[in-house]
């Protein structure tokens, strides 16, 4: 079970202080975000080192900001993610063909597609969801031009990939996969003996 991971790799944020202070506080503190934690059914939790050196936990993605521009913006839970934590156990990572890519998001709630940038993918295993070819998704961090991040599934993105997509907007064709395939079928200890070299 995994609960808790590193990012992988820190980002500078500002975090909105009604979030650590039960609203006692109002403004926006530096922080560098640098774990994320799952647990089933709710929001993702980030971790963040506040600028006096306090860490704190389990904030919500809405309660950042990557830049200045989006303190004025009216961000949401349902701006910020797309679906709740599968399960405890996930794996963080940067792939390295969608490093830094520009992409569109397409936030639900708005019903409108944003821009942003890539920043990392978390995804979720050993869970009923993530086992169901037809429920499982990957949970991906963009962060947005309006200073905001939000975490969209795969089919709420159109990649920028400029020597390779051809921007067309998204396909009618493209369905949800329902199949899962497995390579050991009847007969196959006839064709291959264990005894064999």
């Amino acid at each position: 079970m995994t609960y808790a991971a590193n990012l992988p790799f820190h980002q500078y944020v500002w975090v909105d202080t009604q979030f650590c202070s039960q609203g006692m506080a109002s403004g926006w503190e530096e922080a560098i975000w640098f774990g994320l934690s799952s647990v089933p059914h709710r929001a993702w939790g980030c971790t963040v080192m506040l600028r006096c050196g306090a860490v704190y936990r389990n904030l919500p993605l809405h309660a950042l900001a990557h830049d200045a521009l989006g303190f004025g913006v009216e961000w949401g839970i349902g701006d910020a993610q797309r679906w709740d934590c599968f399960g405890y156990s996930f794996q963080p990572i940067r792939y390295d063909y969608l490093r830094e890519l520009d992409v569109d998001a397409w936030i639900a709630k708005r019903k409108v597609w944003l821009p942003g940038h890539y920043v990392f993918t978390a995804e979720p295993y050993e869970d009923s969801y993530s086992l169901d070819p037809s429920q499982t998704k990957s949970h991906n961090f963009i962060a947005l031009d309006n200073g905001r991040y939000t975490c969209v599934p795969n089919n709420n993105i159109l990649w920028k990939e400029s020597s390779f997509v051809k921007p067309d907007g998204k396909p009618s064709w493209l369905r949800v996969q329902t199949q899962t395939w497995h390579a050991e079928e009847p007969g196959f200890d006839e064709v291959v003996k264990e005894d064999s070299a």
